[in-house]
């Protein structure tokens, strides 16, 4: 009798804290990784709604990033804001972003900028992110990027 090919195989993952835990992947993880291409140094504000950022208790263990969507929470209750992008910065998560489209202004308004602890905001870092608030307000149809909290 010819014996199955495992669909899975155990592998060690280490969290943001360090510790380390049992998970499963495909029996090629190490070909996937080996063709993976290297992370874009870009810094990327990512869709509450990224897959990424769905699985929040996942989130939380790899990345160390506590990350909740506020919409329905009510406003006096709210840690950050109604709609707050995370950021992403290669594989570390660097901030969150409260920025409103003003369609009827042409503007895309930069309402509440929140660094991660630690995490110190350089001039080339502004710069990725202002960079990528232009593609923003590409994608959204606005020609204007405005800032009405501190640029920091």
């Amino acid at each position: 009798m010819k014996r199955a090919t495992p669909a899975a195989v155990p592998v060690d993952v280490q969290a943001a804290d360090g510790a380390w835990s049992t998970a499963f992947a495909p029996t090629d993880i190490e070909d996937r990784l080996a063709d993976l291409a290297a992370p874009t140094s870009r810094l990327r504000i990512l869709n509450p709604f990224d897959p990424v950022i769905r699985d929040r208790s996942r989130l939380k263990r790899l990345f160390g990033f506590d990350y909740r969507v506020e919409m329905f929470v009510p406003a006096a209750k709210r840690q950050w804001g109604y709609y707050v992008y995370p950021l992403l910065e290669v594989d570390r998560f660097v901030g969150r972003l409260e920025v409103k489209a003003l369609r009827d202004k042409g503007v895309l308004d930069v309402m509440n900028l929140w660094p991660q602890p630690g995490v110190k905001w350089t001039a080339a870092r502004l710069k990725k992110l202002d960079a990528e608030l232009a593609r923003l307000a590409r994608f959204v149809s606005v020609g204007t990027v405005t800032w009405s909290c501190p640029r920091i």
